[in-house]
């Protein structure tokens, strides 16, 4: 993950972080679609606001140069895009976090991993780490 501001994900009420960037592979289709120059707080040029509804992960924002980037992009939509580009494993966080495990890994308050096909979500986890300790310095 780069230093870009995380996107946002709407789950069932909830304001989720994403750990990664769901639009990338389908720009990376589009080379001449405008994005924002590249910045250390925003390399991919563009940043997407997603929501989960009725079982379907959809792109519900974007910020990029021009008047209506949405309508650029998928011409298609006259709202809401569904994810149908994407397949994978999504992870979101939010709350406090800490470095825990072996080997180190940083985890959240809370964690949801979406497993999605075709845009389609076919399986969801909540994890509440709240209680997962972090790392402690031992004296040896």
């Amino acid at each position: 993950m780069t230093y870009t501001f995380p996107e946002t994900l709407h789950v069932d009420g909830e304001v989720w972080q994403l750990d990664s960037y769901p639009l990338a592979p389908y720009v990376a289709t589009r080379p001449s679609w405008t994005r924002f120059p590249k910045r250390p707080w925003n390399t991919n040029g563009y940043l997407a606001t997603w929501t989960v509804e009725n079982g379907m992960l959809y792109l519900t924002a974007l910020s990029a140069p021009g008047d209506h980037p949405m309508e650029l992009l998928f011409p298609q939509y006259g709202g809401p895009v569904p994810a149908f580009w994407l397949v994978g494993v999504l992870r979101a966080v939010r709350g406090e976090s800490r470095v825990s495990g072996y080997p180190p890994r940083r985890i959240f308050d809370h964690e949801l991993y979406l497993a999605i096909t075709s845009g389609n979500v076919t399986g969801q986890w909540k994890l509440d780490l709240r209680n997962v300790p972090g790392f402690v310095a031992l004296a040896i």
